[in-house]
């Protein structure tokens, strides 16, 4: 009778444990769903967003006085000349600068292959640029020598 029970119970739990893999498996597939669903609302939502844009940037575009068009110089220069100091677009502190240093002028390019450096033969030297009898000579200042020779040196005085 034990046998009998414990294979009952042993069917039971089988069974139970296949109803429950289809029930997740179906679950899932729901979620799965409902997933791609919210994806594409949000899809569809930013869509409608662009559109609504489009059409107000051409609204506002055909109520601009001038036809729609945006012209460059209407009055904003007189704005930004007052917000940077009034000299012309300088403030005071640039311009002392300015005085005091100069513009700038070019930065970097001093080694470019250019008609003018390429004529230019000043630092050329027909010897080469090894030396020769036309170079100046220094003097070569004596080597320091060992401290035994200088002990021996001390010694001998």
């Amino acid at each position: 009778m034990a046998k009998i029970k414990d294979r009952l119970i042993f069917e039971s739990k089988k069974i139970e444990a296949v109803e429950q893999r289809k029930l997740s498996k179906e679950q899932k597939s729901r979620v799965k769903e409902a997933q791609a669903y919210r994806l594409a609302e949000k899809a569809q939502a930013k869509r409608d967003h662009m559109k609504q844009v489009e059409n107000w940037a051409k609204t506002a575009a055909s109520n601009r006085p001038g036809g729609g068009k945006v012209f460059d110089d209407d009055g904003d220069q007189q704005y930004f000349d007052q917000m940077s100091g009034g000299g012309g677009g300088l403030n005071r502190k640039r311009m002392a600068k300015d005085k005091k240093y100069g513009y700038g002028g070019k930065k970097g390019r001093f080694k470019q292959m250019g008609r003018k450096s390429i004529n230019d033969l000043s630092s050329f030297n027909p010897r080469g640029n090894f030396g020769g009898s036309g170079t100046k000579k220094t003097k070569t200042k004596a080597k320091r020598v060992g401290k035994r020779a200088r002990d021996a040196a001390k010694a001998q005085k």
